[in-house]
């Protein structure tokens, strides 16, 4: 696994988008070995899913983890790679008359979940800075304005049309879950349990991506910036003549 300098990336990074919310790093577990050789982890007796172990380290630079025993439910483990999916898993019953009003609904939306394999017994989060875990995933939040620079930055170099999901309620899945398993960026609106146990903003979106494709978006991020393309996006009054505001390529075509 290549190695990265996260201190000057990150810098990089706060720089480009002024982030007030520090980037995550996260790692799944395989060994109780593993998960005790990580500095500083934090290891928890409370319940608690892994969306609120990724809020530990972006709001209070904690690396905590979450253990199979920490969560709730066989639902959340089986999304998070710790449980083997099971029929009563895939029968949506968990959700049927809550998210969903019938099982048919519930079992399709259970279906179609992004589910890391179930080979882990722990998720780890901890600030990307920090250097206490090699990233499977990183995860930022972050304003639309700063992901819509985040991710043309990726798009900068070579070119990907990108393809976001909504699954409804469980962004884990959306979010970590799809980029652990295809390597892809992914960009999710915020579920209820984010909401209610994982302490995101009200006006936040989760952008995830492997370590490769963050720096990728990083060196794009700087190539707009020296074209003129920056955060904060310089607004125009609603009332003003917009071509003194456009490049001189677009009046071209």
């Amino acid at each position: 696994m290549e190695n990265y300098d996260w201190e000057s990336i990150v810098e990089r990074l706060t720089k480009l988008l002024r982030l007030q919310t520090p980037p995550v790093a996260m790692k799944w577990i395989k060994t109780e070995e593993e998960l005790q050789s990580i500095p500083k982890v934090r290891i928890h007796k409370k319940h608690l899913p892994p969306c609120t172990i990724v809020g530990h380290a972006a709001q209070y630079n904690w690396t905590s983890a979450c253990k199979s025993e920490n969560v709730h439910a066989n639902y959340c483990r089986g999304i998070n790679g710790m449980f083997e999916r099971d029929e009563k898993w895939y029968s949506g019953e968990i959700f049927n008359g809550v998210w969903f009003n019938n099982l048919e609904a519930a079992k399709a939306h259970n279906l179609a979940l992004n589910c890391v394999p179930p080979e882990y017994i722990a998720v780890v989060a901890s600030p990307l800075t920090a250097g206490r875990i090699e990233p499977d995933v990183c995860v930022l939040y972050m304003s639309p304005a700063q992901a819509f620079m985040l991710l043309s930055g990726y798009q900068f170099e070579d070119y990907k049309k990108l393809n976001f999901t909504f699954v409804g309620e469980s962004t884990c899945s959306d979010s970590w879950g799809k980029t652990f398993l295809t390597g892809e960026p992914s960009m999710s609106l915020p579920c209820y349990a984010d909401k209610k146990f994982a302490g995101m903003g009200e006006n936040e979106l989760r952008l995830t991506f492997s370590p490769q494709d963050l720096v990728r978006a990083v060196n794009g991020l700087e190539g707009l910036s020296k074209n003129g393309l920056r955060y904060p996006i310089a607004s125009y009054s609603l009332t003003s003549d917009i071509l003194e505001g456009l490049p001189q390529s677009y009046l071209e075509f």
